[in-house]
């Protein structure tokens, strides 16, 4: 049977050569519709009593875009009719939703993302774009006027590449303007911290604390530690922050998701969920109070959470607003703190090839007892060595199953030249975030060096190997916003137009395949293609409403795309102001 490689919002098909068929996004879409409508009925959505008719929007199917009108019921998309059949056709009591030329979207998706943490950074002091230390201490200190002594301070957000030297932080200025009191910041990436002497105090770390395996502590000349801890390390000091209670988590997670569907996200993949957020995700799940749709990775260095998860088969059906199907591993640690683990050394760190967070062999054991309980695997993989890796950790499964349980390489960032044909031999799913590659652009190449970074970022190079790819944020390292990622995959220049032409333009992908990263490419990396990433009759009603078409405009139009609606199983998770207008009932 011959591959496609996706079908766009617009119904573009991009071919592969022959191989097997592996998942139903391959299928036409007469089939697709045929299976949304079957899987559709597997497990209820939450719905509203009401039948829901949007009407005058641009919809955006597998077969083009087209004025159609999409009836919704018990959160399922019942019918597509054309416009002039459905208004005069619509039973009493339906809900009429006059769209107004907008363009309707198969829901947007995020296929890689951390939902209590960014939740988190919302309430904590932002330190994104901070253009030195000092402007990070002095944002520190106005956010911890006037609260609690006794409370630990925490931020995220900052990026020693956009100080003036480029080097880490010293503790040494937190430590005049905190003496007292804890304070941690973490990175941008989440992967290095910077604690102030108390943190460092209260932790036990000192001069002779040695490094942990898969981490690393920061030195002055003298031996004392500078406060900045990188990867395995972090956990030293992450673990004496009092930890949130059941409440607290469930008000990040709300204010989380409500600020993902702002953003037009109808769904995402919480990758490395822990026991605590789980817990809490389930009770909102059974209280059916979780705006958007998430799929759990669950936390793969939990242990006693894994024991008690892998005992249960994973939730693949839907429509589903919370389901359990994989488990979250690392290998290395990030690019921008020198962590990911390369093959050689770093170009501007001789001796340093980054950090492997786990062993090539704890890695296979872990990605072998995760697949034996048939569950997904997605692997934390940035260097090229980590990729490397983690293709060898799949390599060794039975073939068989690798089609069917779909194994992810998250962040997939460099990449052999070698191994590019791997993903797609080894059946494993490149899940990339596009925002990375343009947020990296300014100093990665002084990472990597000349020949190596051609191996960064190379989605046009694993597309035209035949691998299937994913598309998300990584939120909070990024901004959640999914136009910046389809900006970013479009064009690979920063939001204000440089580098001109864009950075490594060949790798670039087309209109099309971008908007796949974060509707069907998500929708089958998170195992729910059967009923989502497409706007068919039987899928569920996942739409975002914007108001231009992000396949057609110039790629910097996307920097300016606004979201006018988001609905979830057939329900407003999210109106903007002067949107689409209700028309009352029929």
């Amino acid at each position: 049977m011959r591959s496609v490689r996706g079908i766009s919002a617009s119904g573009e098909l991009h071919t592969a050569r022959s191989q097997p068929s592996r998942c139903l996004r391959y299928t036409d879409p007469v089939k697709l519709s045929q299976v949304c409508l079957a899987g559709a009925m597997l497990v209820a959505s939450h719905s509203g009593a009401a039948d829901r008719l949007f009407i005058n929007g641009e919809v955006h199917t597998p077969e083009g875009v087209v004025r159609e009108s999409i009836l919704v019921r018990d959160g399922r998309i019942v019918a597509l009719t054309p416009q002039a059949e459905t208004t005069t056709t619509a039973a009493p009591g339906t809900e009429i939703v006059d769209l107004a030329g907008a363009h309707v979207l198969p829901g947007l998706m995020d296929a890689h993302l951390h939902l209590t943490a960014y939740g988190t950074s919302l309430e904590q002091v932002d330190l994104t774009g901070a253009r030195s230390w000092e402007e990070v201490v002095q944002r520190v200190v106005r956010f911890a006027a006037g609260r609690s002594p006794n409370e630990w301070i925490e931020g995220r957000g900052w990026d020693q590449n956009l100080w003036p030297r480029g080097a880490f932080p010293d503790r040494a200025a937190l430590d005049r303007a905190f003496s007292d009191r804890a304070v941690l910041l973490r990175r941008v990436d989440g992967h290095a911290v910077v604690a102030n002497g108390k943190a460092l105090q209260l932790a036990g770390i000192g001069r002779t604390t040695p490094d942990p395996p898969g981490g690393r502590i920061l030195r002055r000349s003298d031996g004392e530690p500078s406060g900045v801890l990188v990867d395995n390390a972090v956990g030293l000091v992450t673990r004496m922050v009092p930890k949130p209670g059941a409440a607290v988590i469930e008000r990040r997670i709300l204010t989380a998701c409500h600020a993902l569907a702002r953003f037009g996200l109808t769904q995402i993949d919480d990758a490395g969920t822990t026991e605590d957020q789980l817990s809490v995700l389930r009770s909102l799940d059974g209280s059916q109070r979780l705006p958007i749709r998430v799929y759990v990775l669950l936390d793969g260095s939990d242990p006693d959470l894994l024991a008690r998860e892998l005992a249960r088969p994973p939730n693949w059906g839907g429509p589903a607003m919370l389901r359990i199907g994989g488990v979250k591993l690392y290998a290395d640690g990030a690019l921008g703190s020198r962590g990911a683990l390369l093959g050689a050394d770093y170009s501007d760190d001789p001796g340093n090839r980054g950090l492997a967070v786990m062993s090539a062999e704890a890695l296979t054991a872990a990605v072998r007892r995760a697949a034996a309980a048939r569950y997904q695997v997605a692997i934390h993989a940035i260097g090229d060595e980590a990729v490397h890796r983690a293709l060898n950790a799949f390599a060794g499964l039975d073939p068989r199953w690798n089609v069917r349980l779909r194994h992810r390489i998250e962040h997939s960032q460099i990449v052999r030249p070698e191994d590019v044909k791997r993903f797609a031999a080894s059946q494993v799913i490149a899940s990339i975030q596009p925002t990375h590659c343009t947020s990296d652009m300014p100093w990665a190449p002084q990472r990597l060096g000349p020949k190596r970074i051609a191996w960064a970022y190379r989605w046009r190079s694993l597309l035209d190997a035949d691998a299937e790819l994913a598309g998300g944020s990584d939120a909070p390292v990024e901004s959640p916003d999914p136009k910046l990622g389809l900006y970013a995959a479009r064009t690979r220049k920063r939001p204000d137009g440089t580098p001109a032409g864009g950075w490594n333009p060949g790798e670039r992908l087309r209109p099309s395949e971008a908007l796949a990263l974060f509707t069907t490419g998500a929708a089958v990396a998170g195992h729910a293609e059967r009923w989502s990433g497409s706007i068919v009759k039987g899928a569920a009603a996942d739409l975002t409403v914007v108001d231009i078409d992000p396949e057609r405009v110039p790629p910097e139009r996307l920097l300016h795309m606004k979201i006018l609606r988001t609905v979830v199983a057939g329900r407003d998770v999210f109106v903007a102001d002067g949107a689409a207008r209700s028309g009352g009932a029929r």
